[in-house]
Formats: structure tokens, C-alpha cells, sequence
């Protein structure tokens, strides 16, 4: 079982201008973005939730997807689980018109990445930061650009799981909730 996205949630610096909707609304579509993504290359979703957490007294929010069960190419691991969520971030911050420089930093997810090359590393799968890639591994500018056009092809789905998570009790979905909000069916 892989948990996406349990990470620091600080309330950064780097957010401190930033409202708190929008940062809920950033990590909804993040969320929704390895939902959506890993639910139609047939990962079974158990949960996928944003909330408050408190860590030496700061508060913050966070979010998590939990899988069951993954399985794909190395592609559509490295897709679904380092680079989704980032991508369909940056897409809502272009569709309202947020999307600068300063936005954009927001939206990297370390994180992810990190979890994504551990799971390919453990595979002996070798990933380099950009093209070429090596023989039997892969780039992570086309990881991401990959990522991009999936978002960008599930766009619908992905905004109708976002929405439907910042509306819910809790701010928590199951895995089935969520694929019957994006019409994806096993």
C-alpha cells in the first residue's frame, strides 16, 4: 500500500500570502490528479482526503491518496505517482488565471518525486532529469510532460473530483466515490 502525499504541511513561507481556499483548492486538484490518473490505468484507490494538521505548534494542510493496489509501466507508476498531482495543480492555477512564476513554485512536489524514483530504484528502473533517457529508464522532463497531457486529456474528470472533494464531510472520498464522480468504471 503507497500513501501519496503525506508530507511536511507546514504552513511554508512560501504560502503565507496565499488564502487558505486556494490553498485547499491546490491540493484538492493535486489530490485529484493521481485519483484520476491512477484510477483509469486501473490503480484501486482506498482513500483520498486533504486536511488540517498541526506539527510543533504550526498548521498547516496536507493531502493523501492511498492505493491498495498499483501496478502499470514504469511510465504510468512515475506519472501517477511523482508527477499528477503537480501537473493537474499547475492546470488549475492556468485555468484561473494564477498561474506566474511565483504560483507555478508552489505546485513542486518534491515529495512525490522522490517517492516515484524509490518506488523505479527499487525496480533498478535508472531516471535521469532530462532527455535522453538511459537504456530501459526514463526522463523526468517527459515524466512530466506525459503527466501534462494526461491532466490535460482528463481535465473534466479531474476538476469534477476536486470539486467534489472540497464539498464532502471532512474533505474525504473513497476510492469509489471518487471513481464514480469521474465516471470510471473497472
Amino acid at each position: 500500500m503507497y500513501e501519496l502525499d503525506k508530507h511536511t504541511p507546514y504552513r511554508h513561507a512560501r504560502y503565507q500570502f496565499t488564502p487558505l481556499p486556494l490553498i485547499q483548492r491546490g491540493l484538492a486538484h493535486h489530490e485529484a490528479g493521481h485519483v484520476v490518473l491512477g484510477q483509469l490505468i486501473g490503480f484501486t484507490c482506498e482513500c483520498v482526503r486533504i486536511y488540517p494538521i498541526t506539527r510543533d505548534g504550526v498548521t498547516g494542510w496536507t493531502g493523501t491518496t492511498t492505493w491498495a493496489q498499483s501496478f502499470g509501466s514504469y511510465l504510468d507508476i512515475a506519472v501517477v505517482c511523482g508527477a499528477a498531482g503537480q501537473a493537474a495543480d499547475l492546470r488549475q492555477l492556468a485555468e484561473s488565471g494564477r498561474l506566474i512564476p511565483e504560483t507555478a513554485s508552489l505546485t513542486v512536489a518534491d515529495h512525490d518525486k522522490q517517492m516515484a524514483l524509490s518506488i523505479l530504484n527499487a525496480e533498478g528502473v535508472p531516471v535521469t532529469e532530462t532527455e535522453p533517457a538511459p537504456d530501459g529508464g526514463l526522463a523526468w522532463d517527459h515524466v512530466m510532460a506525459t503527466a501534462q497531457q494526461r491532466v490535460d486529456r482528463e481535465w473534466d474528470r479531474i476538476t469534477a473530483v476536486a470539486e467534489a472533494l472540497l464539498a464532502a464531510p471532512d474533505c474525504t472520498l473513497t476510492g469509489t466515490q471518487a471513481a464514480q464522480i469521474a465516471d470510471i468504471t473497472a
